[in-house]
């Protein structure tokens, strides 16, 4: 989480240092920032307006004082040239999706509740925050290994008027009687590391890459709930419902420069065995990378 941590340092010191020129009118401004701890950032002043200017990973962080005003910037740097044998996998970014299940099977349960998780496809959705990113090259810029972390956040919208309970032995279906039902829902949460390999090809005289890359990305639900909307009043529970806490899904991604499609399919199933329906998750959308 570097990338959050560093800015808020950045701020912190040259607020400070800002209180310290008030102290003395006669004295000349500048800025001090010593953190040499952080081996791989880097920080530079220049002398013309007061400016510190941190590089974070591939991020650069500029604060200019000119004339009593402040101004920050945040983004990517501006005076680094990429190395062209560097590889540098795609995982950092926003992702979005549509949620599904496969291969159901609700044997377990009443017939009169069959398909009580049926879901409204275009409402259940997927949305990915990959926050870091690690890169292994194998051959150069062409070929190489992928890692990082990221977060997921999954609704799963039901199309029949249900919700769930944790019944003592298995999650259970209960049906909804209100007559302005809006909304009923699943919602979970997932802290997710990936290991993908990753080729790419140059295009276009090599101004562009298409890249390919699959494998399998583990992830610990750290949060769960469902949601039932009637009119104005909002019915949330968190109690779990037997998901299980860990997942595994196989990954396949395609795209070209910044952008790509991905499916995820998951090689655990939803709820722990015998506590809940048969249900394997996939999700299928679009990448938009750093």
């Amino acid at each position: 989480m570097k990338q959050f941590i560093f800015p808020l340092l950045v701020l912190t010191f040259f607020s400070l240092n800002l209180k310290a020129q008030e102290v003395s009118a006669d004295a000349k401004p500048s800025i001090t920032i010593s953190l040499s701890a952080f081996s791989k950032d880097t920080i530079k002043q220049t002398s013309t307006k007061d400016t510190a200017v941190m590089h974070i990973g591939k991020k650069e962080l500029e604060v200019i004082d000119n004339e009593g005003r402040t101004k920050i910037t945040w983004g990517k740097h501006h005076d680094k040239h990429d190395n062209p044998n560097r590889f540098k996998g795609h995982w950092e970014g926003f992702e979005f999706g549509f949620n599904a299940f496969d291969k159901t099977d609700y044997s377990m349960y009443n017939p009169v509740d069959k398909n009580f998780m049926s879901l409204n496809q275009g409402k259940s959705m997927e949305i990915d925050f990959n926050f870091y990113e690690l890169n292994i090259s194998l051959a150069k810029s062409y070929v190489g290994l992928v890692s990082g972390m990221g977060l997921s956040f999954n609704d799963y919208r039901f199309d029949n008027p249900y919700t769930l309970k944790r019944g003592p032995e298995i999650t259970e279906p209960v049906l909804i009687g209100y007559d302005n039902l809006s909304k009923t829902k699943l919602a979970v949460s997932y802290l997710r590391v990936p290991l993908l390999l990753e080729f790419q090809i140059p295009v276009n005289h090599n101004e562009g890459r298409v890249y390919l890359n699959g494998g399998v990305i583990g992830g610990v639900k750290i949060g769960s709930h469902t949601k039932v909307k009637h009119g104005d009043t909002k019915d949330k529970d968190h109690n779990g419902f037997n998901i299980n806490s860990f997942n595994y899904a196989a990954t396949a991604r395609i795209g070209y420069k910044d952008m790509g499609l991905f499916v995820n399919y998951s090689l655990t199933p939803f709820f722990k065995t015998g506590m809940g329906p048969d249900l394997t998750p996939f999700t299928i959308g679009i990448s938009f990378l750093n």
